[in-house]
């Protein structure tokens, strides 16, 4: 099999497994690699041992010979939040909870999905080598019922017509209850669907007997749905800005803001890598992954930062592997990942103190606020969800138990991407997790093929905290993970 044949299989084999959902270091998996899942993403970019760890480190090449993997992973994320009730927390856009008060749990549909691995490595002589590897990332695909909420009003009110289609606030005579010339937007079920695949093409080369480099060309395919944030168009840019051309009399509505089906966008990113074998004990790797640029999502751009703008962050990572015998390994890797370079990820929803209409007009909605489009849902600066950048630590171990069967565990640990001030619209994308456990093991089935194995298990984390955007209140929201995963080898 060619490497064109093998890119074109796995693209085609990753496109047809639907939804996807993978988030676990925000919304990127703890690891690419089949064997570095076992060591809860560990050895990825000191210790290459399948295609995968391309996505790692495109240096580790030329160190894993002629091989193919294809591997597939059942993921359970358990995604839910307790809610406010509307009375709680009036005029403010909590998300409303179930039960005879709307403070309840709300548990998110869909917890079970598919997630596909493909790579295929190809020596090109005895210094190079070339490769190709299919990932995935994801958001979660959440899908709170508006049925499980109090009312049936939906998590953020979607299916409140007081505020979809939205009353001017504070009320203005001359507009009367309803905004003339708006209409509603979208309805009361409420969700985030983010799938990324990734394709990366690699070549790595051997400087020396002890030191590799090697360089990535990363083509992206992403797309996304948005539901239920219908009620939020009076705080687009579209909705303020016609608000204020017309004086109050007359309001556009938003027409890319939710529930318009998926929308989907190309992009492209760059990787370069470095490992050294310091000593037959000792190897250290690095690599860097840029942003990768993506085009916009055109049915979102009333929703996202500058117009629907949603590029992937870059990705930078260190790591060695310590050998003390022939036997045992262990490895550290730190991760860092910037989600502050991504503004639909990672600006602060200021809505309330910087996208107050009433401001506008000289009658603030609370002491402080303001008006600047710029800030409003779709301006540049526009709320995202107000992730700060991570950094993972992470730590494994594996242990040859004998030729054929190889033992591994591992555990990470990230920081917080999600501040407690940030909690209402990362109801909808709740990637709170911060510790992960694993474990593995690869099982040679003959000489030329092999099965690997791993499971994760990410404790349940939460965040809550008050927010300007929740009218002080406190809502949580909450997340645990399951995976396991098989990976079929072939060793040419």
């Amino acid at each position: 099999m060619n490497l064109k044949k093998t890119a074109a299989v796995a693209a085609l084999a990753g496109t047809a497994i639907a939804p996807l959902a993978h988030a676990t270091n925000g919304y990127m998996s703890h690891a690419y690699s089949p064997t570095a899942k076992g060591m809860a993403g560990a050895g990825e970019a000191a210790l290459p041992q399948d295609t995968l760890s391309i996505v790692g480190n495109p240096a580790g090449l030329t160190r894993i010979g002629r091989r193919a993997d294809a591997g597939l992973a059942w993921f359970s994320p358990q995604r839910e939040y307790d809610g406010l009730s509307p009375n709680a927390a009036t005029g403010a856009f909590a998300p409303i909870g179930g039960g005879p008060d709307g403070t309840g749990n709300v548990e998110s549909e869909n917890t079970d999905f598919l997630i596909p691995g493909f790579g295929y490595s190809h020596p090109l002589d005895e210094r190079s080598s070339v490769g190709v590897a299919l990932f995935a990332n994801g958001g979660m695909n959440t899908d709170y019922r508006s049925s499980d909420t109090l009312f049936g009003l939906g998590t953020f009110g979607g299916n409140n017509p007081l505020a979809n289609p939205p009353a001017y606030q504070p009320p203005d005579p001359r507009a009367g209850m309803q905004v003339p010339g708006t209409e509603r937007v979208g309805a009361g079920n409420a969700g985030v669907n983010l799938e990324q695949l990734g394709v990366s093409f690699a070549y790595a080369r051997d400087l020396t007997d002890d030191i590799s480099v090697g360089a990535s060309f990363l083509v992206g395919y992403q797309s996304i749905e948005v539901k239920g944030v219908g009620a939020f168009q009076g705080f687009t840019q579209t909705f303020t800005q016609s608000m204020i051309q017309n004086q109050t009399m007359q309001a556009v509505s938003p027409r890319n803001l939710s529930d318009n089906g998926k929308d989907s966008a190309w992009g492209y990113g760059f990787q370069l890598g470095g490992l050294w074998d310091v000593s037959p004990m000792l190897s250290v790797g690095a690599s860097y992954r840029t942003k990768m640029y993506m085009g916009r999502f055109d049915k979102y751009a009333d929703l996202f930062a500058g117009g629907g703008d949603f590029d992937i962050p870059a990705v930078g990572t260190i790591g060695a592997a310590f050998r003390p015998n022939e036997q045992l390994t262990f490895a550290l890797d730190v991760q860092q990942i910037w989600y502050g370079d991504v503004d639909a990820v990672a600006n602060e929803n200021l809505l309330a103190q910087k996208c107050d209409l009433g401001a506008a007009f000289g009658m603030p909605s609370a002491p402080g606020a303001s008006y600047d489009a710029r800030y409003c849902l779709g301006g540049s600066k526009g709320a995202g969800f107000g992730w700060d950048d991570m950094t993972i630590i992470k730590l494994g171990v594996q242990y040859a138990l004998n030729n054929q069967l190889t033992l591994r565990a591992g555990y990470s640990h990230g920081s917080q991407p999600i501040d407690g001030d940030q909690v209402a619209f990362n109801t909808l994308a709740p990637a709170v997790i911060q510790d992960h456990w694993t474990l593995g093991a690869t099982y040679a089935l003959r000489d030329n093929f092999e099965l690997t194995f791993w499971g994760m298990y990410a404790p349940e984390e939460s965040v809550s905290g008050p927010g300007a955007f929740t009218g002080g209140q406190a809502p949580e929201i909450k997340m645990a993970q399951y995976e396991l995963g098989v990976n079929f080898a072939w060793l040419f």
